[in-house]
């Protein structure tokens, strides 16, 4: 028998022991599954933080191996950054309830895993800070600005901002895919995971959970200006959960132009997301042309969303909450010791919450669920919700938000 494949089945065998342990054999097969495929590829290697296997962290596997190559992970909290950058590591944990990939996020740079290609499966992997529901932005007027011809200039303008759980944003992604499956995704910081789009790369998101406990929401994306040819990035998100707890956007998409085309697919997504009716915190240059928060549960608005095809609506799609209840809610949050455990239960849909005050309500100022923006533009896009370049296909269904599913856009 090929070597590589011995060494395979020998694996498989020790994690159904590990698993009659801590979780159950259909998790083994459906890792050793994941195995056979990275091994088409390269090799793989065993990380154990006990000292048992061929590494003890996780970086340490990714500066020896070569490009192609995956780590298999086994339980244990991984409290490190890890950055690959300029190969391709596959990241494979035996289940991320025991696989975890913790590390303190209040830095942009230092984060828990910066990638750019491969596959990442059966970790949780957490972002934490040590001051909950804030970016550590300086004061308002201190802020610094950048120059995208200085490299210098771009880092510490990035460095006033905390950073995300994982970070997407690599030349090396050119032409390359990245799968992120079966993980779950936490982090009180920047939002769960940031993504920068390059020519031609595929990223895809699957089974996963996404936890967001900070100031901001679940995903960020924007495309790039820095290619010199046109090329599409294609996003897919699906069979996953977004749960934000605290940003007024569960999602932001930045189009940076029309170099560098995204087509987003969304497929059985759902989300729990928060709404405030005090709507200081909502983005003045947002300029999605999508339904208003407000708007979603007027009977002709639904009326008009059934019609035209978005059927998988809820019975409730916002949920009206006083500002008792929002007191409450926060104060669930805070009395959480770990990332780790369970979060308080937020409905699938939008948790309105009711401010509480005389707040005055600010104009140019929509509560959407999603930011949408066109940098250094002021006009409204042909492509998704008003953005340039980026893009809905017609294969998104299933979604909790109506502006996630198909058939047409708002704009037509």
């Amino acid at each position: 028998m090929n070597e590589k494949y011995r060494k395979i089945y020998m694996l498989f065998a020790l994690l159904i022991g590990i698993f009659c342990v801590k979780s159950s054999a259909v998790c083994a097969a459906e890792s050793n599954s994941v195995l056979l495929e990275a091994a088409q590829e390269g090799k793989i290697y065993e990380v154990n933080s006990d000292g048992t296997r061929d590494f003890v962290t996780i970086q340490e596997g990714v500066d020896s191996v070569e490009s192609g190559d995956t780590l298999l992970i086994y339980p244990g909290i991984y409290e490190e950054y890890v950055i690959i950058e300029n190969k391709t590591v596959n990241l494979i944990g035996v289940d991320p309830k025991y696989c975890i990939l913790m590390a303190n996020s209040d830095n942009y740079h230092h984060i828990p895993l910066t990638i750019a290609a491969g596959k990442v499966y059966g970790l949780t992997i957490c972002g934490t800070s040590t001051d909950k529901f804030t970016l550590g932005l300086p004061d308002e007027g201190e802020m610094l600005d950048y120059d995208l011809s200085n490299p210098e200039s771009v880092y510490a303008w990035q460095n006033q901002y905390s950073g995300y759980a994982i970070h997407i944003d690599q030349k090396y992604s050119e032409g390359k895919t990245l799968s992120i499956e079966n993980c779950r995704i936490i982090s009180e910081n920047n939002y769960c995971v940031g993504i920068g789009c390059w020519d031609s790369t595929e990223i895809t998101i699957s089974d996963c959970e996404l936890i967001s406990g900070g100031v901001s929401g679940c995903i960020f994306i924007h495309n790039t200006i820095y290619l010199t040819e046109v090329g599409t990035a294609q996003v897919t998100i699906k069979d996953s959960r977004l749960n934000n707890y605290v940003s007024p956007y569960v999602m932001v998409v930045h189009s940076e132009g029309t170099n560098n085309p995204i087509e987003f697919t969304f497929q059985n997504v759902k989300v729990s997301t928060v709404a405030y009716e005090n709507n200081e915190c909502y983005n003045e240059s947002n300029i999605n042309t999508w339904f208003p928060t407000d708007q979603l549960e007027n009977p002709n608005v639904r009326a008009w969303l059934e019609e035209n095809g978005y059927t998988n609506l809820l019975t409730e799609l916002v949920h009206q909450c006083t500002e008792k209840q929002h007191r409450e809610f926060n104060d669930a949050l805070e009395e959480q010791s770990s990332l780790l455990e369970d979060w308080p239960e937020l409905a699938e849909g939008i948790t309105y919450w009711e401010s509480g005050s005389d707040a005055p309500v600010l104009m140019g100022r929509t509560r959407q669920n999603i930011d949408m923006k066109n940098t250094g533009e002021e006009t409204i896009g042909e492509g998704w919700c008003g953005l340039s370049g980026i893009y809905l296909t017609d294969a998104s269904y299933g979604n909790t938000l109506p502006e996630m599913n198909y058939p047409k856009p708002l704009t037509e």
